[in-house]
């Protein structure tokens, strides 16, 4: 697999992102996304809570896709007691599956390290804090090119498919027309600029960011 993705040019007056409608990341994601233009799908699956305006009802089907997704992923993050979430997580299949391209805000935990929360990645591979990890993990189950930028470093990262694991990265921008943009809820003042750089880098490329 190649680390380097074809650079495509796009029509940035129909960018659309895919993302949760959650409070933190999601929300920031669609509200700057949308003072650019850019049409957002903010995806839930029968959660009242959700009150975003772009909200797009997950259908039965990518639901079910979404319960297999969750459940291959698991083989990676290896985490307990996933069924009882599991209508938050299979939704996020769905940021996925209509997403050419993955950009996050969150914390990337190394193979041994452990999270701010106390739990220790025990696989083999780098993995993602939180609940983000689920759409991370799928789309790297699905070979979609995957940006993090991580709170914690201050730094963005993209996954490499060559080393199988995250490496320093310049702040990216959108390169295709359907993006995910997705991240903590705990986001931080340096992940909002960091959302903000990617819109302005694609919408604005000679704006220093």
């Amino acid at each position: 697999m190649i680390d380097i993705f074809d650079d495509i040019k796009i029509d940035t007056k129909k960018i659309i992102c895919h993302t949760g409608g959650a409070d933190g990341s999601d929300t920031y994601w669609e509200n700057i996304g949308e003072e650019f233009g850019v049409k957002i799908r903010a995806y839930s699956y029968k959660t009242p809570s959700h009150t975003s305006s772009n909200k797009v009802e997950v259908s039965e089907s990518d639901y079910q896709e979404g319960i297999i997704q969750v459940n291959k992923a698991n083989h990676w993050l290896n985490r307990f007691g996933i069924q009882k979430y599991m209508n938050l997580l299979a939704r996020n299949w769905c940021q996925i599956k209509y997403s050419s391209q993955v950009i996050a805000i969150g914390t990337i935990i190394r193979v041994g390290e452990k999270s701010k929360k106390g739990y220790y990645n025990r696989g083999k591979y780098d993995i993602v804090d939180g609940g983000t990890a689920w759409a991370v993990q799928m789309g790297i189950d699905n070979n979609k090119p995957i940006f993090v930028f991580d709170q914690i470093i201050d730094k963005w990262f993209r996954w490499s498919y060559t080393s199988m694991s995250f490496v320093e990265s310049d702040c990216p921008k959108i390169s295709v027309q359907n993006f995910s943009g997705i991240g903590t809820r705990e986001i931080l003042p340096n992940g909002i600029k960091a959302i903000r750089d990617v819109y302005n880098k694609t919408f604005n490329p000679i704006s220093d960011i």
